[in-house]
C-alpha cells in the first residue's frame, strides 16, 4: 500500500501543477467580469451635511441669510447634493420653525402663570407654514412615543405642551423637515437622506409613508446614521429588515456603505435584499475639514481612483478664533479644495469620472452552470497549489495534502461556501508568495553560466509570475460583489504578512539542500543547540523591533510617519498611482541583491536576503487582496514597484561590487 502511494506521490507534482494551471485559467473569466463591474458606475457625487451647515449658520447674526449665501456658494462650487436628517426639535429650532422652552423658561415668560417645577417642554410654531406643516409632524411623532401633547399658545403664537423634559424632547427623532427639503429642491439640490433606527418598534405603515414622501422629493439613497440600519433592532422578531428592503425596492431607494467605519448592524442583509443597490461612501470628518485645500483635493481624488468611492460626504464645523474674536467655519476651505485646475472636481474628471448622482455597480456573471464549473476548477486548483507548498517542504506529503484538502473543501462547501472561498483564497495567497521565494532560493545558487546580475532580473520576474498565480486565485475565489463593497473582506491579512516570511526563513535555514527529514532534523537540532552570544541577542532584539514596526504598518489601520506620508504624496502626485514603499525601497532591491550574492561569493547571506525579499512577493499578493481597489490600479502599482525595485536592486549590486573591489585593494595594501 505504501509502495503504491509512493509511486502515485512521485507523479503527483506534475499533476498538481497541471491542476494549478487549469484553475488559474478558470479564474481569468472572473477577473474579466470584475473589471467590467468596476467600469459600470463612473459618476461621483459630492454630498454636504445640511445639519452641519445649519449648526455653523446659527452662530451668525443673520443665520438665514448666511445659510442661503453658503448654499449658493456650494452649488456654484459643484456640490449638487445635500444630506438631510430625521428632524428633531433642536434642528427645527435652528431652522427657525419652532421655539422650545423648558417649564422654567415658560414660567418666567408668562410671569409664572405656568408652574416652574414641572418637567414639560413648550413648543411655539413660528409662522403659518410651521403651524400647518411642522405642528402635525411634531404631534404625531410624540404621540407615537406615548407623550401627551396639549394645546398651548403665547400672545397669539400657537404651540403645544409636551409631557417630557426638554433635554429629552430635543433628541427625539421625527420625519425629515418637509419645508427644508422643498427649499433645497427649489435651489436645485438633489437630496440624500440619513435615517436611524432610533424610532422603535419598527412601524411598516409609517416607514411606507416616509419612504413614499422621500421618493416624491427625489431621494434615491439612504445613508444610515448610527450603528444600525433602520429596522435592525426588530428584525429577529418581526423580519423588519425584509419589510424595509421591500419598501426601498418599491420606491427605488438604495443605500450607502461608509468606508473605514464599523459595519452597521443589518447593513449586509439589507444590501442583499435590495439586490446590492449600494454605493461606497467616503466621509470627511468635521475635524479634518480644515486641512489644506490641496490635501483635501488629493484625498478626494485618491478615494475615487483607488478605492471605488462614488459618494463623498462633506462635514463642516464652527470654531472660535480667539485672536480675532470671531466664529469661523470650514465651508470656504472645502470650496477651495473643489475648485480650480488642481481642485478635486477637475482631478476626478481628469481620471475619467463624471460628476452627478452616484449609481451602484452592476453585478454580472456567467450562467449558473458555467459559473459552477469554473468555480469548481478554481477550487481544485487552489487546493493543488497549497499541496504543492506542502510538498516543497515535505515531498512525501504532497498527494496526501491534496486529498485531505479536497475532502476538507467538500465538507466546508456544505457548511459555508463563503468560508471555503475565504479560506482557499488565504491559503492560495500564502502558497503562491512562499513558492515564489522558494523558486528563487533554489535557483539562485544553482550552477549556471551567465551574468549573476542578469540572473537576479530573471528570478525576480519569475518569482513575481508565481505570485500572480495566487492573485488570480484570490480574484477568482472572492468574486462576489460584496467584496467590492467591503461587506465581506479578505480574511487573514496578518497571516498573509507573516507566514511567507516564516516559511522562507525556515526553508533557507533547515530545508534548502536537504533531501531527507533526518537531515532537516539535524539542522534544527544544530540551530537549537547554537551558543547564544550578546551579538545574537542584539540581533534578535533588532529583528523583533523590525517585526513589530512591520506589523504596525499592516492593513488599513497601519501607522506611518509624517515624512513617509509626504514621500507617499509626492509619489502619488508624480506617478498617479503610488507603488508600495516596502516593495520598491526594501523587499525587491534586497531580493535582487540576494540573488546576486548567492550566485557569487556570499551564498548564505544572499539566501537570507532573498528570504527577506519574500516581503515583496507577499506584498504583491496583498495588493490584490484589497478587493475594493480596481484591478487596473493594482496592476499599475505592482508594475511600478517591480520596476523601481529592480533599478534600486541593480544599483545595490553596483555599490556592492565597488565596495568589494575597494576592500580587495585595501587588503592587498595592508599585506606586508
Amino acid at each position: 500500500m505504501l509502495a503504491l502511494y509512493d509511486r502515485w506521490n512521485r507523479g503527483a507534482k506534475l499533476a498538481l501543477w497541471t491542476l494549478t494551471i487549469v484553475g488559474l485559467l478558470a479564474s481569468l473569466p472572473f477577473a474579466f467580469l470584475r473589471h467590467g463591474v468596476e467600469q459600470s458606475a463612473d459618476r461621483v457625487e459630492f454630498v454636504f451635511d445640511y445639519r452641519d451647515l445649519l449648526e455653523v449658520s446659527s452662530y451668525r447674526s443673520k443665520p438665514s441669510e448666511y445659510m442661503l449665501e453658503r448654499l449658493l456658494e456650494l452649488k456654484s462650487a459643484g456640490i449638487h447634493s445635500m444630506a438631510v436628517y430625521e428632524s428633531n426639535l433642536r434642528e427645527l429650532e435652528l431652522s427657525g420653525r419652532v421655539q422650545t422652552l423648558s417649564s422654567t423658561e415658560a414660567a418666567m415668560l408668562t410671569d409664572f402663570r405656568l408652574p416652574a417645577n414641572e418637567k414639560s417642554t413648550y413648543v411655539l410654531f413660528l409662522g403659518d407654514a410651521s403651524e400647518n406643516i411642522i405642528q402635525p409632524l411634531v404631534v404625531d411623532a410624540f404621540a407615537r412615543l406615548g407623550v401627551e401633547a396639549s394645546p398651548w399658545s403665547y400672545e397669539g403664537i400657537p404651540g403645544i405642551e409636551l409631557a417630557m423634559p426638554k433635554d429629552e424632547a430635543l433628541l427625539q427623532a421625527m420625519d425629515p423637515d418637509p419645508i427644508t427639503m422643498a427649499e433645497l429642491q427649489s435651489l436645485g439640490f438633489h437630496l440624500v437622506v440619513r435615517l436611524s433606527d432610533q424610532r422603535q418598534p419598527f412601524d411598516a405603515e409609517r416607514t411606507d409613508a416616509l419612504l413614499a414622501d422621500l421618493a416624491s422629493h427625489g431621494v434615491n439613497r439612504i445613508v444610515f446614521e448610527g450603528d444600525s440600519v433602520t429596522g435592525a433592532a426588530d428584525d429577529a422578531a418581526s423580519k423588519s429588515l425584509t419589510v424595509m428592503a421591500e419598501l426601498m425596492n418599491q420606491y427605488g431607494i438604495g443605500l450607502a456603505t461608509i468606508e473605514m467605519s464599523k459595519p452597521q448592524k443589518g447593513l449586509g442583509k439589507l444590501a442583499h435584499l435590495t439586490d446590492y443597490n449600494v454605493v461606497r461612501l467616503h466621509s470627511l470628518p468635521a475635524n479634518m475639514s480644515n486641512m489644506a485645500p490641496e490635501d483635501l483635493a488629493d484625498r478626494f481624488a485618491l478615494a475615487t481612483q483607488d478605492r471605488n468611492i462614488r459618494m463623498i460626504f462633506l462635514n463642516t464645523a464652527a470654531s472660535f478664533d480667539t485672536s480675532l474674536g470671531l466664529r469661523k467655519d470650514t465651508v470656504g476651505n472645502l470650496v477651495k479644495s473643489l475648485e480650480g485646475e488642481n481642485g478635486a472636481l477637475a482631478r476626478i474628471q481628469d481620471n475619467g469620472f463624471a460628476l452627478g448622482v452616484a449609481e451602484p455597480f452592476e453585478p454580472n456573471g456567467w450562467s449558473g452552470a458555467v459559473s459552477l464549473v469554473l468555480k469548481a476548477l478554481v477550487t481544485i486548483g487552489a487546493v493543488a497549489l497549497i499541496a504543492i507548498l506542502v510538498g516543497a517542504f515535505f515531498p512525501s506529503l504532497a498527494l496526501a495534502a491534496f486529498v485531505v484538502g479536497l475532502a476538507g473543501s467538500a465538507a466546508l462547501y456544505v457548511l459555508s461556501t463563503t468560508l471555503l472561498s475565504q479560506g482557499l483564497a488565504l491559503g492560495a495567497g500564502i502558497a503562491a508568495a512562499t513558492l515564489a521565494t522558494l523558486f528563487a532560493v533554489r535557483r539562485a545558487d544553482a550552477a549556471s553560466g551567465g551574468s549573476a546580475a542578469l540572473r537576479s532580473v530573471k528570478l525576480l520576474a519569475g518569482a513575481s509570475l508565481i505570485s500572480f498565480i495566487g492573485i488570480a486565485y484570490i480574484v477568482g475565489l472572492l468574486d462576489h460583489i460584496t467584496y467590492l463593497y467591503v461587506l465581506r473582506q479578505y480574511r487573514g491579512v496578518s497571516l498573509l504578512h507573516l507566514a511567507p516570511i516564516a516559511f522562507a526563513f525556515a526553508y533557507v535555514l533547515f530545508f534548502h539542500g536537504e533531501t531527507s527529514l533526518r537531515g532537516v532534523a539535524l539542522r534544527v537540532r544544530s540551530f537549537l543547540m547554537t551558543n547564544i552570544t550578546v551579538l545574537w541577542v542584539a540581533l534578535a532584539a533588532v529583528a523583533g523591533v523590525a517585526a513589530l514596526y512591520y506589523m504596525s504598518r499592516t492593513g488599513n489601520a497601519g501607522t506611518t510617519t509624517g515624512l513617509e506620508r509626504a514621500f507617499r504624496d509626492a509619489l502619488q502626485d508624480t506617478l498617479g498611482v503610488r507603488p508600495r514603499t516596502k516593495e520598491f525601497l526594501l523587499a525587491h532591491p534586497l531580493f535582487v541583491l540576494g540573488v546576486y550574492l548567492a550566485a557569487t561569493t556570499r551564498r548564505k547571506l544572499g539566501l537570507l536576503l532573498i528570504a527577506v525579499g519574500s516581503i515583496g512577493q507577499l506584498s504583491i499578493v496583498d495588493t490584490f487582496a484589497h478587493l475594493h481597489t480596481p484591478l487596473v490600479i493594482s496592476l499599475i502599482r505592482v508594475f511600478y514597484g517591480l520596476a523601481f525595485g529592480l533599478v534600486i536592486g541593480l544599483i545595490l549590486i553596483a555599490i556592492w561590487r565597488l565596495l568589494e573591489r575597494g576592500w580587495s585593494r585595501w587588503a592587498r595594501w595592508l599585506e606586508p
